[in-house]
């Protein structure tokens, strides 16, 4: 596929719906990485400890998880995009509690607030894997996660400046009001986007009592819908929620690592950020266009394998073989998640996506919530430097069962 096909011809991906959502994530993206720069300092700032880190995480991981089931089974039954605006607002809503908070345990009624409005998660994947046709599938997605990652690029430059200028309090307040405007423009732009399920299926339009009655409904759709697709997804599905699992729990003290255990000054820290965000958007786009030619399956098997150097590089890095780490662990992530997505995508039907996305985020974000408990406390109380080395090992099995157990599909659905 050529570039310029991305944007003209009958297969163009860059239109509409996909667009739509892309502009609402370059925004997002470029507003959301400010606070996130420093979150887990600003944690401990606010009275919390190392441990309390994985807690918050922990809890707010279940929150997430218990939307996901409903939030699929909504999205297939009463359409995508009444979720998708309505919540983006309340992410917004929960983004006032991180501005506004004395202490921690106020952060974790915005952690909650956010998390459950994450209901719409399924409906917006729902909606993405509906709007790309499925020989572009890969550039699509690829190109839309570079994009969204370059425009990461000044987030912790920013957030450095705030820090350095309005002191480390007042500059995360700050930066929190810039993601809580975002949400709330992001959510009236989201208001143009158009739905994708056919009319009758979107008529009529659940109340929140009646949605909470039918939760046993919507576990059970979640759990049978495994029965009606590839056994590759459900393979699939397993390897992700382990994955993500590991990568979430360690994400969150990867800078109290590399300030508290490393030396690294907050400068550096987000320089390091920086350069992870530049450097790895050029070999990715590669590979997203390569995707659609040579399979899915490759590159998220070389993602996986990009885990193992750049965390053994982290643990025992200085600030010049962090640059080297980063680079290695961003780029991997980027492939996985880009090739997990796609891939994804190609095996299940369009008017089940909804419901297969709810199932494997509800348990992805379990995983989470069980790996960033023992994650923390081996953070907090065994030694800082295992977690990182368990996120690295993990790269040779991950790899192996994808081989094995993981198959494209000879015809993609559309």
């Amino acid at each position: 596929m050529r570039f310029t096909a991305l944007f003209r011809g009958n297969s163009a991906v860059l239109r509409g719906n996909f667009l739509l959502i892309t502009i609402s994530w370059i925004i997002m993206f470029f507003a959301q990485p400010i606070p996130d720069t420093y979150a887990s300092l600003y944690y401990l700032h606010l009275g919390a400890d190392v441990f309390l880190i994985s807690v918050l995480g922990f809890v707010g991981s279940i929150a997430v998880a218990l939307v996901q089931f409903p939030g699929g089974y909504l999205a297939d039954k009463h359409g995508r995009r009444w979720l998708i605006v309505s919540m983006t607002f309340g992410l917004g809503i929960g983004t006032l509690f991180f501005i506004l908070a004395p202490s921690w345990p106020i952060l974790l009624i915005g952690l909650l607030i956010q998390n459950l409005c994450s209901i719409y998660g399924p409906a917006l994947m729902a909606m993405v894997f509906d709007s790309l046709p499925p020989e572009n599938r890969g550039a699509g997605f690829s190109f839309q996660s570079v994009i969204s990652t370059l425009v990461l690029l000044p987030a912790p430059l920013i957030a450095q400046y705030l820090v350095a200028t309005f002191n480390f309090d007042l500059g995360m307040r700050i930066a929190y009001t810039v993601v809580a405007l975002t949400y709330f423009g992001i959510a009236i732009l989201r208001l143009k986007l158009k739905e994708t399920l056919p009319p009758e299926d979107t008529q009529e339009k659940p109340g929140i009592i009646r949605a909470l009655k039918s939760y046993p409904q919507y576990v059970k759709e979640g759990i049978t819908v495994w029965r009606k697709v590839p056994k590759s997804a459900f393979n699939l599905f397993l390897t992700i929620i382990v994955a993500n699992g590991l990568v979430v729990s360690c994400q969150v003290y990867f800078v109290v690592y590399a300030t508290e255990i490393l030396g690294l000054t907050k400068a550096e820290w987000a320089l390091v950020l920086a350069f992870r965000y530049l450097t790895i958007a050029i070999p990715a786009i590669i590979a997203g266009f390569s995707m659609d030619v040579f399979g899915r399956k490759r590159f998220l098997i070389l993602g996986y394998l990009l885990y193992a150097p750049g965390m053994l590089l982290f643990v025992f890095a200085d600030f010049y073989m962090m640059l080297a780490a980063f680079f290695l662990f961003g780029l991997g992530n980027l492939l996985q998640l880009n090739s997990y997505q796609v891939l994804m995508g190609d095996l299940v039907p369009r008017n089940l996506r909804g419901t297969v996305t709810g199932c494997l985020q509800f348990f992805m974000f379990i995983m989470q919530a069980a790996f960033q408990i023992i994650v923390g406390a081996i953070y907090a109380f065994v030694s800082p430097q295992v977690p990182f080395l368990l996120l690295a090992a993990s790269a040779i099995p991950l790899f192996v069962f994808v081989l094995w157990k993981v198959h494209e599909p000879s015809i993609k659905e559309a």
